[in-house]
């Protein structure tokens, strides 16, 4: 009988003792410190995930669609070298046709500026039904006419940027019209430092009272590398413009790795454990962004570049490493 109270006592001390464990047990605790998905890190792999440039959002969508391919083009390459290059194409009739106009496009812009831009470098300026009279500008439009096979001019931009916002001086002689602010007034200038004499001749011609800062710059003429001529009218490429006196982008805004599919992570947390397989980057953007400290790659796993390169990846740090310096795999 000892013996039985005595085995009942070590039985009820031990589950005593694994209880309190468990209870105290978090997630961290039960994935290791390597396989821990940090918040900087989750927030890299859904940017990786949802980030699409023009090329493969336009590319993709228009794969999937049953609407017409809208049969006009506008758009540009632009390097983060401050390279540029316009171009136009029409009659397109189906996603095999627009690929072959845009590839006769990186070949004219080669020839034109001696630059072989990366799909990286374009950007859609607005795509259009034959006529012309209306076209789509934003990617929630063009969404939307992918998944309706309905179009309209709807969208909209803010244009003009404040004189008092422009920090830098990008004095080169140009043409700049200015508007002003809360008036139907405008007046011109050929640098930023005649802004205010021009304005005081403003002034004294309309018996006015303005002082800069009811000033816009409304539209500046730019000359590209390849002497193409632009007039700067959108708050966006304004500001572009005048971060360093040319339109360039940032090389660090690059994606240029994706994720190869399928992969499988881990969960693990204290009422599970199991394997998840991801089928693509929709799968793992919606997985992420809900307890990633639960989740874990099943490592190895692959990414693929966008110069074609495949890497293997086998822990996190190399994971952080790759998706940090993902430019490094653009064309």
């Amino acid at each position: 009988m000892k013996n039985f109270f005595k085995t009942a006592t070590l039985l009820l001390v031990a589950t005593f003792v694994l209880q309190s464990c468990t209870s105290n047990e978090t997630d961290e605790d039960i994935v290791s410190d390597e396989q821990i998905i940090t918040t900087d890190l989750t927030d890299k792999i859904i940017t990786t995930a949802t980030s699409l440039n023009d090329y493969n959002f336009f590319v993709s969508n228009a794969a999937k669609t049953n609407c017409g391919l809208l049969t006009i083009t506008s758009g540009y390459f632009n390097n983060p070298e401050g390279d540029y290059f316009s171009f136009y194409f029409s009659g397109t009739e189906s996603l095999e046709m627009w690929l072959t106009q845009y590839n006769d496009a990186k070949l004219e812009a080669f020839n034109a500026t001696g630059i072989e831009f990366s799909d990286e470098d374009f950007f859609i300026s607005y795509i259009s039904n034959p006529t012309g009279f209306s076209w789509i500008e934003k990617r929630e439009s063009m969404l939307d006419y992918f998944e309706n096979c309905t179009y309209g001019q709807g969208d909209t931009y803010d244009f003009g940027l404040p004189f008092t916002d422009i920090s830098s001086n990008c004095d080169s002689n140009t043409e700049i019209i200015y508007w002003i602010t809360g008036d139907n007034g405008t007046f011109e200038a050929s640098s930023l430092n005649s802004a205010e004499d021009a304005l005081a001749s403003y002034n004294l011609q309309n018996n006015t009272n303005y002082t800069l800062e009811n000033v816009k710059v409304g539209s500046l003429k730019y000359i590209t590398p390849n002497q193409e001529t632009l007039w700067l009218v959108t708050t966006k490429d304004l500001t572009n413009y005048f971060e360093n006196c040319m339109l360039s982008r940032d090389s660090s805004e690059d994606d240029c790795l994706n994720f190869v599919y399928p992969l499988q992570v881990n969960r693990t947390n204290q009422q599970m454990n199991e394997i998840v397989t991801l089928e693509n980057d929709e799968d793992l953007a919606t997985t992420f962004g809900t307890n990633p400290s639960e989740l874990a790659f099943a490592f190895p796993i692959n990414l693929l570049g966008a110069n074609g390169t495949t890497v293997t990846i086998d822990t996190n740090e190399e994971l952080e490493n790759a998706l940090d310096n993902s430019a490094t795999y653009c064309q």
